[in-house]
């Protein structure tokens, strides 16, 4: 396996990336929300994000995803609501994959190049673009496949595009 690679930048360089408007959007909606309420609130407004979303909270464990999160892996919804970020991590980039989520947490965002460990088949490559804190201990990741990256239409309105510097 190839070694992960991210670019790691403060919060507010981050956040102007490609889906600053959907994530602008998601921390909107989710203001004022908490405990249960916040939780259905995300799983409802995950939905609407233009590509796979997976949420963790502050312990790594997801408690969201979407439907293209849901193809991406092969892991239901339930079944993603019991796996951690580094459940989703393929061996032997666990190491890597903890140290990248310290580094994310601590910096407010980051992006990059991650294999994600799928249920039934090979590792998928993908790129990632992760935000932290869109609501209280609450964490999202937007995942596209390298694969079909490059021929994806441009979102938002940042001028970073693709690229992982």
């Amino acid at each position: 396996m190839t070694a992960l690679r991210a670019v790691i930048h403060d919060p507010k360089r981050v956040s102007a990336t490609r889906f600053t408007a959907e994530i602008n959007r998601l921390r909107a909606s989710l203001r004022g929300h908490h405990g249960e309420d916040l939780l259905t609130t995300v799983r409802r407004e995950v939905e609407r994000l233009p590509a796979a979303a997976l949420v963790a909270d502050n312990s790594q464990r997801y408690v969201a995803g979407n439907a293209a999160a849901v193809d991406l892996t092969g892991y239901s919804q339930v079944e993603l609501g019991g796996l951690s970020v580094i459940d989703l991590t393929p061996m032997p980039n666990t190491d890597d994959g903890r140290r990248l989520w310290e580094t994310f947490i601590g910096q407010g965002g980051q992006r990059g190049e991650y294999e994600l460990a799928t249920k039934d088949g090979p590792p998928v490559r993908v790129r990632y673009w992760a935000f932290a804190s869109v609501a209280p201990g609450l964490h999202v990741s937007l995942l596209v496949p390298v694969d079909r990256a490059d021929t994806e239409p441009a979102q938002g309105s940042g001028t970073d595009g693709w690229q992982s510097r």
